[in-house]
């Protein structure tokens, strides 16, 4: 077996949790030079020899006296400690007493130092001897590897950023089916077209080619499913790129990139910072980038449009996401719509871009659902989700302080608004004593310019709109509406936000009216979180929830290329 050759450097990375020179990175020339159309994929018995490689930890943290798991940055094969030495210790977020992860506090200085190492390889034009047929090839073994450490894979996503086994679930089989999706993609992505004869002696393409440097940032919620989605685009478009995933993920961020290499990937191709803002920005604006693809906040994309000018940026943001319900429905229907428009809202403790933000209806439908709402939202629990399967459960907030919540609550009250269930920041026992933990706050009589005013996060306060303010909070708005228009005009002239809008009607000729009309993700009969599925998802491109439009295999791979327009003639 060829990782013989590396067992005992392997066992020394894992005694080091990862710092070092990369073993599986070292075998990188002799792998690629023995690979051809017949090269089988990595077996069982080779990746079960890799897992103290891809999991460079022995466990994790379990009490405030444990040691917080390293995550480095990876930069010319080596994994090492930022240029300063500075680490940031980050605590779970289910027990704050806990140290998960101890980040590499990276600066300018690194940034740099990752984008040379990818210059180096840009500008040797090594790129262009890597065929297609190989990085599908790796991207067959990701999938390979991310399928047979499975329950590992679901065990950190569920320790970093706690959620319900389902949740958990959906971020996994994201990543692993994007894995799918897009390796059976690539050819098409990647070929173009060539044009039927136009004129004599003329011939004319349209084709994709890699499109330079590029630089990868990921948000907090999904740490496998979205990261995987734009490192796979990206590496089989043939572009080189830096990876930066959020702090909180810092564990898998590691995992993810020791995954890609011992599937085979181009260590000369890839680079990982990890770090905190404006400290690391500079990978987004360093000018040698040519392509960056950040999910997160519009808040940071619009930071790095700054700094970017015109050169390329590709953004996928959250959304204010609104449901709209109809009359006509039995009674036991409006039971089931209210179960479904609850988890969208409470799913992942309200921390998805696509968590339902507010229902609509007119005065009778708003009566009906009210008490189902609060009858549902009665069947959830509140405590750590690791701590069971069951998925109605509403984890820690992992985004903003739980105190926030309740003066949410105490400001819409004083605005004159109705609380129609008492909710906010929980405390009293062991868990909700070192947890930020919130109770769920259902606040009616909203309208689209209704504002309120809150110290937010203990950091001054802050005046917003209720109704088009996104919260990542258990807080559900009701607002009342005359008709089905008045919700298309407030989703298209108040609401900026066009990620997601859940329709419930048998109406057609609304259904109709809502697909001639409404951006980003129509849901019909649906809530406005996504399904189990890789579906296609995204914003409309127009609004500040984004422009990316990933979840479309081919156009996920394009994020990264040129295009070329080509014109041969005969001579």
């Amino acid at each position: 077996m060829l990782w013989k050759k590396v067992e005992k450097e392997i066992q020394e990375f894992h005694k080091n949790q990862g710092l070092g020179k990369d073993p599986v990175a070292a075998l990188y020339d002799e792998r690629r030079k023995s690979y051809s159309l017949f090269s089988p994929l990595l077996s069982e018995e080779e990746i079960e020899f890799l897992r103290p490689y891809i999991f460079a930890y022995d466990r994790f943290p379990e009490s405030p006296e444990d040691s917080p798991i390293p995550s480095y940055n990876f930069i010319d094969g080596v994994w090492q400690k930022p240029s300063k030495g500075s680490f940031a210790t980050l605590y779970h977020h289910a027990d704050k007493r806990i140290p998960l992860i101890s980040v590499a506090d990276s600066d300018e200085e690194d940034c740099k130092k990752a984008i040379d190492s990818l210059e180096r390889y840009w500008k040797s034009l090594e790129w262009v001897e890597e065929d297609l047929n190989y990085r599908k090839w790796v991207v067959k073994n990701v999938s390979r590897i991310l399928h047979y450490f499975y329950e590992e894979c679901i065990r950190e996503i569920r320790e970093q950023i706690p959620k319900t086994r389902l949740e958990a679930d959906k971020d996994f089989w994201e990543g692993k089916r994007a894995a799918d999706h897009l390796e059976g993609a690539a050819e098409i992505a990647l070929q173009g077209e060539v044009f039927p004869l136009m004129i004599p002696g003329h011939s004319y393409w349209n084709s994709y080619i890699p499109g330079g440097i590029c630089a990868i940032i990921t948000p907090m919620n999904f740490i496998y499913g979205i990261p995987w989605i734009q490192i796979l685009g990206c590496y089989l478009s043939g572009s080189p790129f830096v990876f930066k995933g959020h702090p909180f993920a810092g564990i898998t961020n590691s995992t993810l990139i020791r995954i890609l290499l011992a599937a085979g990937a181009n260590p000369r191709a890839i680079a990982k910072i990890e770090g905190f803002g404006k400290k690391v920005s500079s990978l987004a604006g360093d000018e040698r980038v040519a392509i960056v693809s950040v999910t997160g906040s519009s808040f940071t994309a619009e930071a790095i449009r700054a700094m970017r000018g015109l050169r390329t940026l590709h953004f996928e943001g959250g959304g204010c996401n609104w449901a709209f319900v109809d009359e006509g429905y039995t009674d036991e229907e409006y039971r089931r719509i209210a179960e479904r428009l609850v988890y969208a809202k409470l799913g992942l403790s309200s921390h998805k871009c696509t968590t339902l933000h507010g229902i609509a209806a007119t005065r009778p439908v708003l009566e009906k659902l009210l008490p189902l709402l609060k009858e549902e939202i009665g069947q959830w629990k509140i405590m750590d989700p690791r701590k069971t399967e069951e998925p109605k459960i509403i984890g820690p907030a992992m985004v903003h302080k739980a105190i926030t919540s309740t003066r949410i609550q105490e400001a819409a009250r004083k605005a004159g608004l109705t609380i129609h269930l008492e909710g906010g920041k929980v405390t009293g026992d062991d868990y909700s004593d070192h947890a930020e933990v919130v109770a769920p706050i259902i606040i009616g009589g909203v309208r689209p310019d209704t504002e309120i005013t809150v110290d937010w996060d203990d950091k001054g306060e802050r005046t917003f709109r209720l109704a088009t303010t996104e919260l990542f909070a258990p807080i559900l708005i009701l607002m009342e509406i005359q008709d089905f228009d008045e919700f298309i005009r407030f989703s298209l002239f108040e609401n900026e936000h066009d990620l997601a809008v859940s329709i419930y009607t048998k109406d057609e000729r609304k259904l109709y009216r809502a697909r001639l009309t409404l951006g980003g993700m129509l849901k019909e009969q649906d809530g406005t979180d996504s399904a189990l599925e890789w579906e296609s998802f995204g914003a409309s491109g127009v609004g500040p929830s984004g422009n990316m439009g990933v979840g479309y295999a081919i156009s996920t791979i394009r994020l990264f290329c040129r295009k070329q327009k080509g014109r041969h003639v005969i001579m």
